[in-house]
């Protein structure tokens, strides 16, 4: 079989590996390389070095075939915009934080729009301030009309109904 008979998504596919896989042992190499020209590399860290490596081939791929589409439509048609998927993935492979920041801010996104942002919680909430308020106006106002013809009642009922009309001091 030859490479010009393979679909198209395979290709691309295998650019995107490919360019995360440089991208991210582009970036190893480039944080060991000091320790290596010192003669202080210390193998307890390989771990640590192949695990970035791996996070970094998985961020190369993911910014390639997931969010690369995306960020194909927001950059453009003009000369230089378009970049390839081998190319996303180099830059996602290199920066796997870079990637990891941009799902993080989706989730966020998403779980906003499946929450909401909170104002019908406020209004409410504020609905129900106002119908407490209200009622218990009401009630004052049910003092005043039977609180018969004493002047020190009718003015202390008053100063009740001019109290909770007041708007609350802000917290």
């Amino acid at each position: 079989m030859n490479v010009v008979d393979l679909p198209d998504y395979v290709v691309s596919g295998a650019n995107s590996l490919l360019g995360a896989a440089l991208g991210a042992a582009f970036y190893v190499l480039l944080k060991t390389q000091p320790y290596l020209v010192s003669r202080c590399f210390d193998p307890k860290y390989n771990s640590a070095y192949i695990s970035r490596f791996i996070t970094g081939v998985i961020g190369g791929v993911i910014l390639a075939t997931a969010i690369g589409p995306a960020l194909g439509k927001q950059l453009g048609a003009g000369p230089g915009a378009t970049l390839t998927p081998g190319v996303l993935a180099i830059l996602g492979g290199y920066a796997a934080e870079a990637v990891e920041q941009v799902l993080q801010r989706l989730v966020e996104v998403l779980l906003a729009v499946v929450r909401g942002d909170g104002s019908g919680q406020i209004q409410a909430k504020v609905a129900v301030d106002q119908a407490q308020r209200t009622a218990q106006l009401q009630e004052m106002l049910a003092e005043l009309e039977t609180g018969g013809g004493d002047p020190a009642t009718l003015k202390a009922n008053i100063q009740k109904i001019r109290a909770a009309l007041k708007k609350p001091s802000p917290d």
